[in-house]
């Protein structure tokens, strides 16, 4: 069951990941606009491509590796992407970065083997939660560009909103390892 939609849907936010990032970095403030525009479809489709697979049993093989992977792309070049702004603190990068980094080539390197590791619920959260981040970090970005005094304030909750996530990201990361400490230990890592 190859190219279904919400396989394009996944695809299509593959795609929308480097556009966000070359409009973030513009100096534009009509870019960063539509990089809140492009994030925030981009975050959609996540969830329409999980409702659409699971009520019409389009659920398939493809779908459960490149959904994720997806979601660590975006979600990764949109950290790199405002910690190159000075937003974000370069520890919670490499906290998110180094644990999608870490999960997605365990996940790789079981599929080589023939194993399909799935991502969990706490993993789903800690999606969520990285995506909710950065939305709030681009909502603050679009209110300073128009001069809005309550940026500051949303720039706060932000970052109270990415310690809880960075924390959720860790543990997550754990929680899959431990999950999956039999398919590591099978493949002799």
């Amino acid at each position: 069951m190859g190219m279904n939609w919400p396989n394009r849907l996944t695809v299509a936010r593959m795609i929308m990941a480097p556009v966000f990032m070359g409009l973030l970095l513009s100096d534009s403030p009509g870019c960063r606009y539509a990089a809140f525009v492009v994030f925030l479809v981009a975050s959609l489709t996540d969830f329409v491509d999980g409702h659409l697979a699971r009520r019409y049993g389009w659920v398939s093989n493809l779908g459960k590796f490149l959904d994720p992977l997806a979601d660590k792309l975006l979600v990764s070049l949109a950290f790199i992407g405002l910690a190159q702004l000075a937003l974000v603190p370069v520890w919670a990068v490499y906290a998110v970065v180094g644990r999608e980094l870490l999960v997605t080539g365990l996940r790789s390197i079981a599929a080589y083997a023939g194993v399909l590791i799935l991502p969990s619920r706490l993993g789903k959260l800690k999606a969520v939660l990285q995506m909710g981040v950065v939305l709030f970090y681009l909502l603050a970005v679009v209110m300073e560009t128009r001069g809005s005094a309550f940026s500051r304030g949303t720039m706060n909750a932000a970052y109270w909103v990415l310690v809880l996530s960075v924390v959720i990201t860790l543990v997550s990361g754990l929680h899959y390892l431990w999950l999956n400490r039999r398919v590591v230990g099978r493949l002799g890592l």
